[in-house]
């Protein structure tokens, strides 16, 4: 049986019928001048429209999904619904990527892709996220009592966990020449969402720094790629690994092309995303003293010499709730849409070949119809008693279905690991009139600098 939200009037319709929603063209909504009204525009549709709600956006019918079965059958219906195929967005950064690409390519990719990320690849790489964080936790020894910006230092320190993780440490100059390209096509793309776009074959100034950049990427990456191909000793990183797989049938590697893309969008799936939650993580504990406290005690308690094993990970329990609450309040995948590639019907509603459909996961995990107190931080939330029947996509950061998160446990362990290793030896403290200021891009990020003070914990 479908799940069904109290009070919707919105079930039951005609396959005929097109969604109810607001009746002018969402182009000219605030949203599309201010990104950050994105975020209240979508949870007014879902507060005001239930489950099911449609609108005209520019020359698109537009289908927004906010019941959990719902969204489970847009996201596992993967021939149905498909990535959205728009040549200047993502899939201009990252070409023909796992995150990008879609049926056979997507499948024969997955599949190369998925072993890469199984536990015993994880348990060799928890070590050198260990060892990255230990050394950013030396070097705050001479930032003691001083107030640092702490979404650049968990931006720096996720760069030097892919750096170690994907590349090795011996080209760090060459990943921060790629952490530099992505972090200035990113402001690029920010300036270009802020204004009607236009093509970017245009050449205005934005256009050409976005294309230049772009370039940086592509000739940094195939350069690695190519200087590793010489190696007759090859490091045991992901890119060896990314560079050996093979497929089980016809015995293929990938292409170079294949291997720039999907080297570049583990990089930024590795990097960003994870720096993005770990600071709202730090910033919400800051201001919970009692769960910080709680984590910090747990801390203590399973990393008694300040060391943690791939083991112990399971033993971070109260640290794994800490983690799944803030993506819950701050997913950095916050919106995940669509496009119809046949006709089919939400909720009794009828969906068209070439419309497109948007689930969000910001929109789910703050909604009063599935989660008591939504805006309130409360890690016990994440309790196995408190989650027991909650509807499968009520909560999923890492997406669903098929194109579930390929490094989802990856991410999770490295969110483990760092924030239990800074909080044995650290309290960071935001001051108390800051408030974390929101940016939906292409993830959801701070959207400046937020002020940590950095105070050794007397053990």
């Amino acid at each position: 049986m479908l799940f069904r939200a109290p009070e919707n009037k919105f079930t039951g319709k005609s396959d005929n019928m097109r969604a109810p929603g607001p009746k002018f063209n969402m182009a000219f909504h605030l949203a599309i001048r201010s990104p950050k009204e994105s975020l209240i525009m979508l949870q007014s549709l879902e507060q005001k429209y239930g489950d099911v709600a449609g609108f005209r956006f520019g020359p698109f019918d537009v289908t927004f999904v906010a019941n959990p079965d719902y969204i489970e059958q847009v996201l596992l219906n993967r021939e149905t619904y498909i990535k959205i195929n728009e040549p200047t967005g993502l899939r201009y950064l990252l070409g023909n990527g796992l995150l990008t690409n879609e049926g056979d390519f997507w499948l024969k990719q997955r599949r190369l892709i998925q072993p890469i990320f199984h536990k015993q690849r994880l348990e060799f790489f928890s070590s050198m996220i260990a060892d990255a964080t230990g050394e950013m936790l030396a070097e705050w020894e001479k930032k003691q009592g001083r107030t640092t910006d702490i979404f650049s230092e968990m931006n720096s320190l996720t760069l030097d966990v892919v750096n170690r993780t994907l590349f090795s440490t011996n080209i760090k100059g060459e990943s921060e020449k790629i952490s530099n390209a992505i972090t200035n096509i990113l402001k690029a793309f920010r300036r270009r969402a802020q204004f009607l776009r236009v093509p970017l074959w245009l050449p205005v100034p934005n256009h050409l720094r976005i294309r230049y950049y772009r370039q940086v990427l592509y000739e940094t990456i195939e350069k690695i790629i190519g200087s590793r191909k010489l190696l007759t000793d090859q490091p045991n990183d992901l890119l060896t690994m990314l560079m050996e797989v093979e497929d089980a049938d016809t015995r293929e590697r990938m292409t170079e092309q294949q291997l720039r893309d999907e080297v570049l969008t583990i990089f930024i799936a590795g990097h960003e995303t994870t720096a993005n939650a770990l600071t709202f993580a730090i910033y919400l504990l800051s201001k919970h003293p009692e769960a910080k406290a709680k984590l910090q005690q747990e801390a203590d308690e399973v990393l008694k010499d300040g060391k943690i094993s791939f083991e112990q990970l399971g033993k971070l329990e109260y640290t794994t709730m800490v983690a799944k609450e803030a993506m819950r309040l701050y997913p950095p995948a916050w919106i995940m849409p669509r496009q119809v590639a046949q006709e089919d019907s939400i909720g009794g509603y009828q969906v068209k070949k070439g419309d497109m459909v948007i689930v969000s996961p910001f929109v789910m995990h703050k909604s009063s119809r599935f989660w008591e107190n939504p805006d309130t931080f409360r890690p016990e939330r994440f309790q196995p008693e408190h989650m027991r029947g909650k509807p499968r996509y009520a909560y999923f950061p890492f997406g669903g279905g098929a194109r579930l998160c390929v490094g989802n446990n990856f991410a999770m362990m490295e969110l483990q690991i760092i924030l239990a290793k800074i909080y044995r030896q650290y309290d960071l403290q935001v001051p108390d009139n800051f408030t974390i200021d929101l940016f939906p891009s292409v993830t959801l990020r701070p959207d400046s600098r937020v002020p940590v003070k950095v105070i050794k914990r007397n053990l």
